[in-house]
């Protein structure tokens, strides 16, 4: 009598479950910070856009006024973005990758950024002093 042994025993597939299920447990969390990072440094790097907005703005009326000052609202400075929505109305971003310009976030104006997980961060600004903050802070609503 020839045994034909095809195929997978139960004890194989459960074993090979584990094991997906031990990579899968490694590799989400890691996906994920990978992800988060992209986004920080995808938001950092539209706040230097506007930083470079804001210097152009502040020589474009150097040139014409003889007077150098930075814009009321910085988001005007953005000409046009690929993915990214600039809402120029005053008030706080309701949509993922919104940009929005507020005057009173902590007391302070500031620009504020929806992130894909729902949520904000804001870099202070400030026109008089020509600051904008290079790193972000968590907003949380009042």
């Amino acid at each position: 009598m020839v045994m034909n042994s095809k195929g997978f025993t139960l004890i194989e597939l459960v074993m090979i479950t584990i094991i997906l299920g031990i990579l899968a447990a490694v590799a989400i969390p890691s996906y994920q910070r990978t992800l988060y990072n992209a986004e920080v440094r995808t938001e950092k790097a539209f706040a230097n856009q506007v930083w470079v907005g804001l210097e152009s703005e502040a020589q474009n009326r150097l040139m014409e006024d003889g007077t150098e000052s930075w814009p009321y609202n910085p988001l005007i400075t953005i000409k046009r973005s690929r993915n990214i929505k600039v809402n120029l109305e005053l008030g706080i971003p309701n949509e993922d990758n919104e940009w929005q310009f507020s005057l009173d976030v902590d007391g302070e104006p500031a620009i504020l950024h929806q992130r894909p997980n729902d949520e904000i961060y804001y870099y202070e600004y400030d026109s008089t002093l020509f600051y904008l903050a290079e790193e972000p802070i968590l907003y949380i609503a009042q």
